[in-house]
């Protein structure tokens, strides 16, 4: 090689070299900074339960409306009942009957519905369908926008088959972890009438709380055959007691 080639090959070198510093050291070549580490299962479940219990603690009082309709599709016949409902922290959710049409038959069954939702909104039975290490394995599935909102989406296997449970899918707010949809089956028998209904239930923010804004039950037995059956919430009141530091 030529003293002249060898010049012009270090030559190149040297450029390539200053080329290589200016692209790193000049910004030209963005190296993504790594995100925020993805929590586990078992750090989502904790962190629904301690949001479970900030809910608890703060929400004590609050009222509502609600239209329950229910429509057999083997017999061809509807009914709908509209309830005002009040919860207390230690009675649970209590129904006033505001307005009911349609068959009598399936009037008695919205009856039902009501005397199970009731007596399973009292404690201790209401921790018995809350989303906990209790009551359920949990397994994160990936991300995905519910709600508006950025959310983990955990899959539900129930430790125990029980009615309050459902073999299914939770989406859970990254921000404040708490649950704003839900989609599965019931793990085990609601009623004779209504078997174990698939459910999607829906929820919505009201001043720092979700809380449900519509239930969607589709099941199939013999005695009614397939039936659906929706829960419409509205008009939610929130009535905050202070909380004591002492």
């Amino acid at each position: 090689m030529t003293g002249k080639a060898q010049l012009s090959s270090a030559a190149r070198r040297r450029r390539l070299c200053v080329l290589g510093y200016l692209i790193v050291s000049g910004g030209l070549m963005r190296i993504p900074a790594a995100g925020p580490a993805m929590p586990s299962s078992d750090e989502i479940l904790a962190r629904i339960e301690g949001e479970s219990n900030r809910r608890h603690v703060l929400l004590t009082e609050y009222s509502g409306s609600r239209k329950y309709t229910l429509e057999s599709f083997r017999f061809g016949k509807q009914a709908a009942v509209a309830v005002l409902m009040s919860y207390r922290q230690l009675e649970g959710e209590r129904y006033t009957v505001v307005t009911r049409s349609g068959s009598d038959r399936l009037n008695g069954i919205i009856d039902q519905v009501l005397a199970s939702e009731a007596s399973a909104s009292v404690p201790p039975e209401n921790t018995r369908h809350q989303i906990t290490s209790a009551n359920y394995r949990v397994r994160l599935i990936g991300t995905e926008v519910a709600a508006g909102r950025s959310c983990y989406v955990l899959a539900l296997s129930p430790r125990v088959r029980n009615r309050f449970l459902i073999v299914g899918k939770a989406w859970v707010d990254a921000g404040s972890y708490a649950v704003v949809r839900l989609e599965g089956q019931f793990a085990a028998s609601v009623s004779i009438f209504l078997g174990a209904p698939r459910i999607s239930e829906e929820f919505i923010e009201v001043n720092g709380f979700w809380l449900p804004s519509r239930v969607r039950s589709v099941t199939s037995t013999f005695l009614l055959g397939q039936a659906e059956l929706d829960i419409f919430f509205s008009n939610y009141r929130i009535d905050r007691e202070p909380v004591s530091h002492q």
